[in-house]
């Protein structure tokens, strides 16, 4: 019985962690824009091609769709800090969707682009490594607690044992 009643609290020990972690998807800034504590609804944008940016949990994936067309998939940082910048953005309403897990923010952006007096080539650098993936360095700490736990009521069980005549060692 006390075996199932471990394992039992082990595994929701091991998914409640991933809750604990979890931030909300949020949506901070469009363009030069804040959107904290703003209903973002509708807005209204005139300039060159905004960046967005705002944050979700540490290492999550984030999907971004302008219109119909799934236009970036990019995960957050370890802080769950993204951002992004749409290669073409139509003027006029577009409706925006960004998505994260079972999370997600829609809203109209209406975009009136101004032309830059003069365009200019701007390089665009290429990552040297990858963005770390997923988020295990937060499950390991708690798997080794566990396992430290688990070995030493093991060992205490023994000595238990031994100090009541029960068992030698």
């Amino acid at each position: 019985m006390k075996k199932i009643l471990y394992a039992f609290w082990g595994i929701v020990l091991f998914f409640s962690i991933g809750v604990v972690f979890a931030q909300d998807l949020s949506l901070t800034r469009v363009g030069v824009l804040s959107t904290v504590g703003v209903d973002y609804a509708n807005i209204s944008y005139t300039g060159a091609i905004p960046v967005m940016e705002g944050t979700a949990s540490p290492s999550s994936i984030v999907n971004i769709k302008i219109k119909t067309s799934t236009d970036a998939t990019l995960a957050a940082s370890p802080s769950g800090n993204w951002s992004f910048t749409p290669g073409v953005l139509d003027p006029g309403i577009s409706t925006i969707v960004i998505s994260s897990g079972l999370q997600s923010i829609t809203f109209n952006l209406n975009f009136n682009a101004t032309p830059a007096a003069t365009p200019t080539a701007t390089p665009t650098s290429t990552p040297t490594e990858l963005p770390a993936a997923g988020v295990w360095e937060y499950y390991l700490p708690i798997i080794g607690a566990g396992l430290v736990i688990f070995f030493f009521g093991k060992f205490l069980k023994n000595q238990m044992l031994f100090w009541e005549g029960k068992k030698k060692i």
